[in-house]
């Protein structure tokens, strides 16, 4: 009987987690910096990210490491902090003036992308997923 109450005790108190590596392409960038945003459900799909990042931009290619995430499914929304203010900038009729883009290639029509299409997996396993801004 100890056994597996110590089993199920060690179960609850050491979640698994995996790590997500993204490979972010991106507009030559000066000085900028790349932020990314990762989110665990549709309720909270572009509003409450749980895992943030915020990783200078190098020359066109950006990589952007987390470690320890719970496992489960995430969607990723990045953006080139062109100016460094810590927002996505819009011009005068409200479209986006600098570079971003969505995990699984989830594109922009006529609104955000739908948390379906931007989704994956981590798992114990290292993940690494490639993202393109145009």
């Amino acid at each position: 009987m100890f056994a597996v109450l110590s089993f199920w005790a060690a179960g609850t108190l050491h979640a698994q987690t995996g790590s997500l590596i993204l490979d972010v392409v991106h507009p030559a960038a000066e000085s900028a910096d790349v932020r990314v945003a990762l989110y665990t459900t549709a309720e909270n799909w572009l509003e409450d990210p749980v895992y943030t990042a915020i990783e200078p931009a190098t020359d066109t290619l950006t990589v952007v490491t987390f470690t320890d995430l719970a496992t489960g499914i995430y969607g990723a929304a990045v953006f080139l902090d062109e100016n460094r203010n810590g927002e996505l900038d819009r011009n005068l009729i409200g479209w986006f003036k600098e570079p971003f883009a969505f995990s699984k290639e989830a594109r922009v029509r006529f609104g955000p992308p739908k948390w379906e299409d931007a989704v994956f997996d981590v798992t114990h396993e290292p993940l690494r997923l490639n993202i393109r801004m145009e």
